[in-house]
């Protein structure tokens, strides 16, 4: 991690413009082509959201802003990042997660899978103080809609700097296979080409596999 040096940083205005807002986060609602990711997990047996919550992770490590943080006041740059996601349970209750950032992709399914059967055998909200770091990128889904915009519930006090990103229904079209993908970010720290950069880099490994 390192200290990002303010007086000499480029973002110094923007951030201590947007930093004075009540709500200095802002949201772009995108879509990811998800085709060849879906049909590799489904022939190897494999978790989708497993493979589509490792490249949307391992793009935000390819991100500089979107491991930046404000912390005390100061911006800090997290060497890496990890998922903090929501997981469901039967009962329709819900509680975060942590799930630490692998390159390797069956070590990082492992982990999710781990963390999917704690969650779903225990109760409550959160699984551990891991659940409040601020190396973690906030991941959620909403597979029931394919939604074109989306809002979080947010405390003005909190000095959360994280960003959120949310994953809804897949849609087909052509036979091509459609995710719609909310990324909120704090305007301090990323604008709208940052965010773009991010979603292409999304893209671009969904289209490796």
């Amino acid at each position: 991690m390192k200290k990002i040096d303010f007086d000499h940083w480029e973002r110094r205005e923007h951030f201590a413009f947007f930093s004075k807002f009540d709500e200095p986060y802002y949201g772009i609602v995108s879509e990811i082509e998800c085709t060849k990711v879906y049909k590799l997990a489904k022939k190897w047996g494999d978790s989708f959201f497993a493979s589509y919550l490792h490249k949307a992770l391992t793009a935000a490590n390819g991100i500089p802003e979107m491991k930046q943080r404000i912390i005390d006041g100061d911006i800090y740059e997290f060497d890496v990042v990890h998922a903090s996601p929501t997981i469901g349970r039967p009962d329709d209750t819900f509680a975060f997660s942590f799930i630490p950032f692998s390159n390797d992709f069956l070590s990082f399914a492992k982990a999710v899978s781990a963390e999917v059967k704690e969650v779903q055998s225990t109760s409550g909200l959160c699984l551990s103080e891991n659940t409040w770091r601020k190396d973690v990128i906030h991941f959620s889904s909403i597979p029931w809609i394919s939604f074109t915009g989306l809002s979080h519930p947010r405390n003005f006090k909190s000095d959360d700097s994280a960003p959120k990103v949310t994953f809804g229904k897949m849609t087909i079209r052509n036979k091509q296979m459609f995710m719609p993908v909310a990324v909120h970010v704090h305007h301090g720290l990323m604008d709208g080409r940052h965010v773009a950069l991010y979603v292409e880099l999304f893209q671009k490994l969904m289209n490796e596999v």
